[in-house]
């Protein structure tokens, strides 16, 4: 098979890199023409994520298919990574220790509509109930400040610098692989014909057999109904931490994470804001994510900040993903603020779709 795809986001290069591992698996021959609008090495929405892959504290909110393409991901992340891992040499951290529910005395309404809802919703044995005791056994760090949470054992955190940076890797000692880098390859209006190759791949020698468009927000003139959400992401270092589990905090105007990295660093996200601006974060969400680290750990106080950075995620306006076939065109998008948590889903329905 001879395929294209367009846009080397986070949802680009995981369907580039299992399209060939799939293919290798079946000994079917194949080439992949990967191609963006930016340098590999520019810093889109799949590396300011959080990278949170949390099926179930995530669909509390939202619709249960969020639960269902979650737990999806949850098990393919499981598989994939470390495949990635001995392919590579690299190591790719996923914290698999889960997620943790608490709120302040201010938010405990809030905790308890989530406590209620999440048992209404959630399998018995995916969500637990710790009081005090539990919570400084387990997590001492949060325990002189809150007395109960909730906790989420099948949930985690992936390192999406070190996903990105072994994925950069493997594509380099792929020869199925040929990366475009800087090359606006134009929209993708369906044809009279039934094709939809435009711009520099109407214009290439390769008759591709799909075309698949992973080009997020980029894919608004072509989609309907597509927007943008902006998120503000804080990264810092925190040498007085010491949290092993991604947590989520009650907060009034958003879902807030702090997801632990490696070396005693943190990501704290993320503002959710209808708007496609792509400046710099405002002093007001600066703030807020402020505040709120510190009012979970006062340990935060001492910790230097790496990045406050922005990103806009694609979404349609149910907040829900769609795989759209158009005979030879195939387009991923919408994955809003759950990239991490859709995208392997997604790629594995619609590899099994074509192969």
């Amino acid at each position: 098979m001879k395929l294209a795809i367009v846009g080397a986001g986070l949802a680009g290069r995981l369907l580039a890199w299992r399209l060939v591992s799939h293919c290798r698996e079946l000994g079917k021959p194949v080439s992949v023409t990967l191609c963006d609008r930016q340098s590999r090495d520019f810093v889109g929405t799949g590396l300011v994520a959080a990278a949170m892959v949390a099926p179930y504290t995530e669909a509390v909110t939202t619709d249960p298919l969020t639960r269902e393409l979650g737990v999806t991901s949850w098990h393919l992340w499981r598989k994939w990574l470390p495949e990635l891992e001995a392919a590579t040499g690299r190591s790719v951290e996923f914290n698999q220790q889960g997620t943790l529910v608490v709120s302040h005395p201010a938010d405990l309404a809030d905790w308890q509509r989530f406590q209620h809802k999440a048992q209404a919703d959630t399998p018995a044995d995916a969500m637990q109930y710790w009081d005090a005791k539990q919570l400084k056994q387990q997590e001492p760090e949060l325990s002189s400040v809150f007395r109960q949470a909730m906790y989420f054992p099948e949930e985690g955190v992936i390192d999406n610098g070190a996903l990105y940076a072994a994925l950069d890797q493997w594509f380099d000692q792929c020869p199925e692989v040929t990366w475009l880098e800087g090359l606006d390859c134009g929209n993708f209006p369906m044809q009279p014909d039934g094709s939809a190759q435009s711009g520099y791949l109407a214009a290439c020698e390769t008759q591709f057999d799909y075309i698949f468009d992973c080009r997020g927000n980029d894919a608004r003139s072509d989609l309907t109904n597509l927007r943008s959400v902006r998120g503000e992401v804080l990264r810092v270092e925190a040498p007085e931490v010491n949290l092993t589990r991604a947590i989520r905090l009650m907060h009034p105007r958003y879902p807030l994470y702090i997801a632990p990295r490696p070396n005693h660093q943190y990501v704290i996200g993320a503002t959710q804001i209808e708007s496609d601006d792509t400046g710099p974060a405002t002093v007001r969400s600066a703030l807020e994510l402020l505040s709120a680290l510190y009012s979970l750990h006062t340990g935060f106080s001492e910790a230097r900040i790496q990045s406050l950075r922005v990103g806009l995620r694609p979404a349609f306006n149910d907040n829900l993903p769609r795989i759209v076939h158009e005979q030879q065109l195939i387009r991923i998008n919408g994955l809003f603020r759950h990239g991490y948590l859709f995208a392997p889903a997604l790629i594995d329905e619609v590899i099994q779709s074509i192969c």
